[in-house]
């Protein structure tokens, strides 16, 4: 039930976002072109920023503690600023374009709606989850579980190409020889094709972030604490309960920061194919010219970055998951 909510909330966020997009280009183009591809880009701001404002009331629990309390507070700020800034950009640009006075009514005006709600479903999504219960050690995955996953990410990207595939020998036969169309359809295959595997990674990965999450007791703050001490090195202060669940974070984050590389690698191919038929018709200007190569650059930054904390998390667990032992055994003899 619940990966069906968030199946339904990604076709309505997506749904929103193009439904958004195409009312800026349809109503906005009496504007200078710096301030319609300005609208353009803020426009699925006003949409996914509500969505991200209610995943994350809906993930974390802001009463857990005090620092959680204060760092979502100020992530819940923050998100609220670039809402307004998003839609200051879109009320902008009406102006310029001289749209009808609906279109930024409406934009803006649901955005608001949205940014309404958002906590408030969030909040009551997390009270229907269950609570955390038995050992830590129950919710470490192991081998079996890890490659049925993998399975259902690779039959995801097989079933995918080979319906693309169909679709684009149907245009193919169709096209009368004018070769444009199947070759839009062989960009549109592939990001579509490397989109949905994405999405799948996404699917079959959170059961890990859950368990991830619960190594915590779900207090986002003590899950900072410990990516602070795991991943980064540092040297804070934790008690007895806080060290286990600190190498329980230990032994799992490898295998979320690993799903997350393959997330990415996928979604940023879906993205290239993207632009690269955008840039192929000529549409766009300089825009795939300029995101491709910071694509390139972020991929550059992140997996470099991600494979070390990998490592770090990796060698934690390497240096206390023996001296942990050790103690468990001095509790039993001395039981």
């Amino acid at each position: 039930m619940r990966v069906l909510l968030y199946l339904l909330m990604i076709l309505i966020t997506t749904t929103l976002c193009l439904g958004a997009g195409l009312l800026v280009g349809l109503t906005f183009g009496g504007a200078p072109r710096g301030i319609l591809v300005a609208a353009a880009v803020a426009s699925p701001f006003l949409v996914v920023v509500p969505v991200v404002v209610g995943a994350f009331a809906a993930y974390w629990d802001p009463r857990s503690s005090t620092e959680a309390r204060r760092y979502l507070g100020w992530w819940f700020l923050g998100a609220a600023a670039v809402d307004v800034v998003a839609a200051a950009v879109v009320v902008t640009a009406a102006l310029a374009a001289q749209a009808p006075a609906w279109v930024p009514v409406l934009l803006v005006g649901g955005a608001a709606v949205l940014l309404a709600v958002a906590r408030p479903l969030g909040t009551l999504f997390r009270r229907t989850e269950p609570p955390v219960v038995g050992p830590a050690d129950a919710v470490l995955p192991d081998a079996q579980v890890i490659r049925r996953k993998v399975r259902a990410i690779a039959v995801t990207f097989v079933v995918s190409a080979a319906v693309a595939t169909i679709g684009v020998a149907l245009l193919a036969v169709l096209d009368d020889g004018h070769g444009s169309v199947p070759t839009q359809a062989v960009f549109l295959a592939g990001q579509l094709t490397f989109t949905a595997t994405a999405l799948a990674t996404v699917i079959v990965s959170l059961p890990f972030s859950h368990a991830l999450r619960d190594t915590g007791g779900r207090d986002i703050g003590r899950l900072r604490r410990f990516g602070r001490v795991v991943l980064r090195g540092k040297a804070l202060p934790l008690d007895d309960a806080d060290e286990r669940a600190a190498l329980q974070y230990a032994r799992l984050i490898p295998l979320v920061l690993q799903f997350q590389l393959v997330f990415t690698g996928l979604l940023y191919v879906a993205i290239a194919f993207q632009f690269v038929s955008s840039a192929v018709r000529g549409e766009l200007g300089l825009l795939p010219a300029v995101t491709l190569p910071a694509l390139a650059v972020v991929l550059l930054v992140v997996v470099p970055l991600t494979v070390r904390r990998i490592r770090r998390a990796q060698a934690y667990v390497g240096s206390h998951d023996g001296a942990q032992r050790d103690v468990q055994s001095a509790e039993a003899r001395a039981v």
